[in-house]
């Protein structure tokens, strides 16, 4: 675990001579991999936290099983894994999901995989049986646990996290700790109903904020208006092009996404508002609408809270998961320690320890 660096200090001082030392990195593997809509991503970190290998698999799910896109799942973690085990300790996995999942690792619901009740801890236990730990979080959640273990930028109160993909997710952070909620069903910011209804019909209830902000309801918006785009990228470039669909569109986007963001700002009152995920380059290109959008949905008096764009690419979620089991590594054990009667509130499978976002 420790790798003595030299034999003795050389410094000049009093005293015993010390030993340097430093953790040593091929003790432990720990594997994120996310579910996404069309892609699994796999990262895979070592012992001090450095990132060793990751990789993004585009995938075909369209009318895939869970059973399908679990066995792909198993393959491409075995894959990455696979060349380092010689080399590393694999300690763990974390699979994230962008939906709800309860306290024995079943997703509940994820409206964009098209999975209802399905458990994923089960079936790749089934298919992994030689990985030693196996624990399941929801996709934001692990965003927001790797945005704030990456940077070490932490508020010392509250930030607002919101993940922007084919669905919106979102996690809210009090001092370094996620906010899971009674049920762990926090944070579900995509199903918030924002109006009557939306730019798009979804499996999420009619008006919700998924159907206003969305990767659907952009292209959906931007088809409304004349245009035609397939992906996200190709309508960021009309952006730019000042394609006038593009343009009516994103004026469309900047105010629904500054009315959601004023409403989160009254609700949690938070320092900072972080938004990853792909859909969030948008904010870039329309930053001064979306805050005058905040400013206009709040009280005068109502601070605005600082709204950036994390760094973080599409490996984020995986990230995530992975940091959370260095993390579980080097908790420590509050059931015993304060003789608290253990609680699994605080992640699926990861019973008795408080995850915090930097080490």
């Amino acid at each position: 675990m420790i790798e003595d660096i030299s034999p003795e200090d050389k410094g000049a001082g009093t005293g015993r001579p010390g030993t340097f030392v430093r953790l040593n990195p091929k003790h432990a593997l720990f594997i994120g991999a996310d579910i996404g809509v069309g892609r699994i991503s796999v990262v895979a970190i070592d012992f001090t936290g450095t990132v060793v290998k990751k990789h993004h698999f585009e995938v075909d799910d369209r009318d895939c099983s869970p059973e399908a896109v679990l066995t792909m799942l198993a393959t491409f973690v075995k894959s990455v894994a696979g060349p380092l085990v010689a080399h590393y300790t694999v300690r763990g996995l974390c699979v994230t999901v962008p939906g709800v999942l309860d306290k024995s690792g079943t997703v509940l619901r994820a409206p964009f995989l098209g999975w209802r009740k399905v458990p994923i801890l089960d079936q790749l236990t089934a298919l992994l049986p030689d990985m030693p730990v196996i624990v399941a979080e929801n996709d934001a959640n692990a965003f927001a646990i790797a945005h704030g273990y990456r940077t070490g930028q932490i508020a010392s109160d509250t930030d607002v996290f919101m993940f922007l993909d084919a669905g919106v997710g979102g996690a809210a952070v009090m001092f370094g700790q996620l906010m899971r909620g009674h049920d762990g069903y926090a944070g579900e910011f995509g199903h918030i109903i924002l109006g009557d209804r939306g730019f798009v019909q979804l499996a999420t209830p009619a008006g919700s904020l998924e159907s206003f902000i969305g990767l659907d309801a952009i292209l959906a918006r931007n088809v409304h208006h004349g245009g035609g785009s397939s992906d996200i990228q190709t309508f960021i470039e009309q952006v730019k092009a000042v394609e006038p669909p593009a343009v009516a569109t994103m004026n469309d986007w900047s105010f629904y996404m500054g009315r959601a963001l004023a409403l989160l700002s009254s609700i949690f009152n938070p320092s900072r508002i972080v938004l990853g995920g792909p859909v969030a380059a948008l904010f870039d290109l329309c930053k001064a609408d979306v805050l005058a959008s905040i400013r206009k949905n709040l009280l005068e008096d109502h601070p605005v809270p600082t709204v950036m764009l994390s760094d973080l690419g599409l490996e984020g979620p995986a990230l995530g998961g992975a940091f959370m089991l260095h993390r579980e590594m080097f908790s420590v054990d509050e059931g015993l320690i304060f003789r608290k009667q253990e609680d699994d509130s605080q992640g699926t499978r990861i019973p008795r320890h408080n995850l915090s976002l930097i080490s």
